[in-house]
């Protein structure tokens, strides 16, 4: 606080020392050698300010379902045509539909693909060759790729999955996050990885939006920088009884098949049981009545496009208070298993 420049403004893509240590970390971490880097003010700033650069009212984006919310409601701001891309039962892309649909000479171009490594919300890490193919397709077929990298550092390799990777191409932008890597929500800050070509367009949206990030947010990223990826991974760790808690709790109320997710991010995507009729539940009843009745709290897949499934979280909690939350979620799905649910 006693530095003058915390209460300035500053260049509008950040603080050259914070984008000098991020250029170093997207090498030496992630691979990207090309990429320019911008900071923002929270990570949905960082993909608005990709939206307003690329897309115009009417061209075709694709999300894939369950998406992450956020990003379905900044393309429906500039009037994108939302497309919903499939995938596969254990939530990865299904690439040859992309592939389909991308070359496709009878619909319109797909102007941008956005896609989640690993999944908000659905907890699901992409191989390296997944993210590889769908990167090539885009490029031939001239379309924008936007790949949001918010919990890069919550992989689970020990447990058989995937580690995180990235790709890097004139034609990719990579978005990446302070809030969730470093616990920083409040302090709004992300950055953004992208083609050098497309500085000027991305420099309108960020000085129209926050003309600047704030300093105080910047110099506090650089401070976390300093503990690095080991720090991070440490915590990750740590998250792993919580995990498999969770994941206990719900498949012995639910069934193995229930729970989707797992090998990435803070998440489980939850397979509700149907009504008695065969259809799927209505799971914005089924959280406002856990949230009611068993004071757990729990997220609706509807808000991701994902109908039938809520959204389970299993970081941000001590160990007492998971086992809290485990119980009291185990109590509200046999409950609701009995047929005891909300009418």
């Amino acid at each position: 606080l006693s530095e003058q420049d915390t209460h300035s403004y500053c260049a509008d893509d950040g603080l050259p020392a914070l984008r000098e240590a991020l250029t170093n970390k997207l090498k030496i971490e992630n691979g990207l050698v090309q990429s320019a880097v911008m900071v923002t003010s929270g990570s949905n700033q960082a993909y608005t300010n990709v939206v307003l650069s690329l897309l115009d009212e009417g061209d075709t984006a694709i999300v894939f379902r369950p998406y992450y919310f956020n990003h379905m409601m900044a393309l429906q701001m500039v009037g994108a045509t939302i497309e919903i891309a499939s995938v596969h039962d254990d939530l990865q892309p299904d690439i040859p539909a992309l592939h389909k649909r991308l070359t496709s000479t009878s619909e319109a171009p797909v102007k941008m693909v956005t896609i989640c490594n690993p999944g908000n919300p659905t907890g699901v890490m992409l191989p390296a060759q997944t993210l590889q193919q769908v990167a090539a397709m885009c490029r031939e077929s001239g379309t924008w790729l936007l790949v949001d990298n918010a919990y890069e550092y919550f992989s689970y390799e020990p447990q058989g999955h995937p580690g995180h990777s990235c790709v890097e191409g004139e034609h990719i932008l990579n978005t990446f996050s302070f809030s969730k890597s470093y616990g920083m929500m409040g302090w709004r800050i992300r950055y953004l990885a992208y083609p050098p070509a497309l500085a000027e367009q991305l420099f309108k949206a960020q000085d129209t939006i926050p003309i600047c990030p704030p300093v105080m947010s910047q110099k506090a990223a650089l401070g976390a920088l300093t503990s690095g990826a080991s720090w991070v991974k440490e915590k990750v760790n740590s998250l792993t009884a919580n995990k498999q808690l969770l994941r206990t709790t719900i498949v012995d109320c639910l069934g193995p098949d229930s729970v989707l997710g797992g090998s990435g991010a803070i998440y489980y995507m939850v397979k509700l049981p149907r009504t008695r009729d065969g259809s799927l539940v209505d799971d914005f009843a089924v959280v406002e009545w856990l949230a009611g009745q068993y004071k757990v709290c729990v997220i609706p897949g509807s808000a991701c496009g994902f109908k039938g499934h809520i959204r389970v979280c299993y970081s941000n909690l001590t160990d007492d208070k998971c086992n809290e939350a485990a119980t009291r979620l185990r109590s509200g799905l046999e409950a609701l298993v009995r047929g005891e649910g909300p009418p």
